[in-house]
């Protein structure tokens, strides 16, 4: 019983002179080392919340924690042991989410470049998009599906992308009439294309989702986003064979589907 009450006086000194040490050598250079370790885990949790990197991170808090308390008590084996499974634990991150770190890497190095690395499609291949995305909005019109197509001019739509579901595939017309078609959750918001690549579909074009977006000339955010993102806002009806259409501050309410092409070539050949 002695040994034990021995061995924890020495464990409460332990501390105690590990706590006078860190007061006494706690200065300005300390706190701003504390301060660029906070800030720097905020950087890092700012980049991998939208990521499944996320459910690693309470055991990673955890190992931290317990390292910190093994160095701060004078735990040396327990502190090169944690050191130890820290490390295996990183590696195993590395090895099974390694596209998410790489996309994290490339976002840090070219902010912005991830999502907007679209090439851009020359006077021929522009000319078949707008054959293509006519054919599809007429089919939609004729067949009187509702469809709401938001296509890229001149500045980025990444948060118009992010309110949906991004992915990144060449537009294809029998893709675009059976996402709306069908009526799906997808089908409840907006197509965006970016030079004639879908880049995100079910996109509310806002970060709150409504229960109900209206897909009609009298939707504010629509306007907004003809207005604001200068692209091209093509609107389907389900009780109407016209094609409404807005870019910029014009309007084309009730838009015939043969007219549609001559209006797309005018807005993204002249841009």
């Amino acid at each position: 019983m002695e040994y034990f009450l021995l061995g924890y006086q020495q464990f409460l000194e332990q501390i105690t002179a590990s706590w006078q040490l860190f007061i006494e050598s706690f200065n300005l250079i300390s706190a701003v080392d504390i301060l660029l370790v906070a800030g720097l885990l905020y950087w890092l949790w700012s980049k991998i919340k939208k990521s499944t990197l996320t459910r690693l991170l309470p055991s990673f808090f955890v190992l931290l924690v317990a390292i910190l308390l093994s160095k701060f008590l004078g735990f040396v084996a327990l502190f090169y042991v944690l050191i130890f499974l820290f490390l295996s634990l990183l590696l195993a991150m590395i090895l099974i989410h390694n596209q998410d770190i790489q996309k994290i890497v490339e976002s840090s190095i070219a902010p912005g470049d991830t999502k907007n690395k679209i090439r851009p499609l020359d006077h021929h291949e522009l000319n078949n998009f707008i054959r293509d995305l006519t054919d599809t909005v007429i089919s939609l019109s004729r067949s009187k599906t509702p469809g709401l197509l938001i296509i890229k001019t001149t500045k980025p739509l990444d948060r118009l992308i992010d309110n949906g579901t991004a992915l990144r595939t060449e537009f294809n017309r029998d893709f675009v009439v059976d996402i709306f078609s069908h009526r799906s959750k997808l089908a409840m918001g907006a197509i965006v294309i970016d030079s004639g690549t879908i880049v995100s579909v079910g996109s509310t074009l806002t970060a709150s989702s409504p229960k109900k977006f209206a897909f009609s000339l009298s939707n504010n955010v629509l306007k907004q986003v003809a207005l604001h993102w200068e692209a091209i806002v093509i609107i389907t009806y389900k009780d109407a064979d016209y094609v409404s259409l807005l870019h910029e501050d014009n309007s084309y309410s009730k838009l015939a589907p043969s007219s549609l092409e001559r209006v797309l070539k005018t807005i993204l050949i002249s841009k």
